[in-house]
């Protein structure tokens, strides 16, 4: 895929945050990055994303209120990146607007599978 569509990444860690933007950029993603909620709202306003992967843990505002705040103006797909992993923090994040609820640890390869998948499905 060239690069044509482009990604937003908010994520407080920084080791993940580069994971993600490495994945997304193998993927043929433009990507940007933002370590809080408020910041990721705000960029998310402003700029032309076929995806946003949200971390749930942020250390501002929790990544389900920044899927809450994006949702209704944003048509692309929203990915959430977690630890919690139950069947109700799932259910939460889809409830809040997510497409697709990944739990860490994840494997890169399968990771950037899934954004590709994600992504073509929305284009088709």
């Amino acid at each position: 895929m060239p690069e044509t569509h482009r990604a937003l990444v908010i994520e407080d860690d920084d080791d993940i945050r580069r994971l993600l933007e490495m994945v997304l950029t193998q993927a043929g993603f433009g990507v940007d990055t933002v370590p809080n909620g408020e910041a990721g709202v705000a960029k998310a306003a402003g700029g032309d994303y076929a995806l946003i992967s949200v971390d749930v843990g942020l250390p501002d505002i929790d990544g389900l209120e920044v899927v809450r705040r994006v949702r209704p103006s944003f048509s692309g797909r929203i990915v959430m990146v977690s630890a919690r992993s139950s069947a109700a923090d799932q259910a939460s994040g889809q409830t809040a607007g997510a497409d697709l609820y990944i739990t860490k640890p994840f494997r890169p390869r399968e990771l950037k599978q899934k954004f590709l998948d994600l992504v073509s499905a929305e284009m088709s």
